[in-house]
């Protein structure tokens, strides 16, 4: 029987649109495999007397601190002093959705609740700042950038100063000097999603001892960690339910029970980490599978 050449090269093409197609559904499928969906919340207390003080070297202390006390008199809410910050993100594991909120809280006590797509804030420490020069001889004839030195950056992990570019506008690309605060959230978080998702709630639990690289990279960036138990904890003993996974975390200590947790500070700024992991079954208002 003969079949035409067109038919053929026609089957031959829907052959391939039919796979293509399968095969995209496939990766997609594969996308929310993930049965984990997790709320992450952060907190994070600049201290903007150090940070201030330090991005300013003052010659004299005693005119600093006047001068200080003047800018807190005038300062008011578009000011970055004495903000802090709570950062809180849910991933819906289903719909592979993740969503990003946000508290700013100011000097006066109120606050800024927010959705975001990114985790910050950026301005001037006090608006009058704004108008310093940008470029200024100190006392020996050293050019030195005034303005730029006291506009900060924070991020859900960083602090940073030097933001604005003062050639094209907008903010600048940031120097690896100009980071006055760095926390290591990426492996903090790793640590605790791998921890929880083997154990269940163990990512909420205190930490006793964090894993072995994340404390030399803590000390690496000036962070000390703080606990403040007063009791003695109960240990959960990770090396005898997975010694494997314990090795590869880098053994480290948590408690088996207790809502008292530590918190990480350095010089610069005081820092809260929280994951909480939710599996399917978890949720009352959704139907299990038989």
């Amino acid at each position: 029987m003969y079949i035409p050449t067109w038919l053929i090269i026609g089957i031959v093409i829907l052959g391939i649109y039919y796979f293509v197609k399968a095969k995209k559904q496939n990766n997609m499928t594969g996308i929310f495999k993930q049965n984990f969906s997790y709320k992450l919340d952060i907190t994070l207390q600049p201290d903007w007397y150090k940070l201030y003080k330090k991005v300013s070297a003052p010659k004299s202390e005693k005119e600093w601190e006047k001068e200080l006390e003047e800018k807190i008199k005038k300062s008011d809410e578009s000011d970055l002093w004495q903000r802090s910050y709570h950062f809180t993100e849910y991933y819906d594991s289903a719909s592979g959705l993740t969503t990003r909120f946000q508290r700013i809280f100011l000097k006066n006590g109120k606050q800024l609740s927010l959705p975001v797509d990114e985790f910050g804030d950026f301005g001037y420490v006090f608006e009058a700042d704004r108008e310093l020069e940008f470029d200024k001889k100190d006392k020996d004839g050293n050019l030195e950038s005034l303005r730029g030195k006291l506009a900060f950056e924070i991020t859900e992990d960083s602090i940073r100063n030097n933001v604005f570019d003062k050639h094209i506008g907008g903010r600048s690309i940031p120097e690896k000097e100009d980071y006055l605060f760095n926390f290591p959230l990426h492996e903090v978080f790793n640590f605790l999603f791998t921890l929880g998702q083997r154990f269940h709630e163990t990512e909420d639990k205190p930490i006793i001892k964090w894993p072995d690289n994340i404390e030399k990279k803590f000390k690496e960036l000036g962070i000390k960690y703080e606990t403040y138990f007063d009791y003695e904890p109960t240990q959960f003993d990770i090396e005898k339910h997975d010694k494997e996974l314990y090795e590869k975390l880098g053994k480290p200590k948590i408690a088996l029970y207790g809502d008292d947790k530590g918190y990480l500070t350095s010089d610069e700024a005081s820092y809260w980490v929280k994951l909480k992991i939710f599996r399917p079954s978890e949720n009352d208002r959704i139907p299990t599978e038989s």
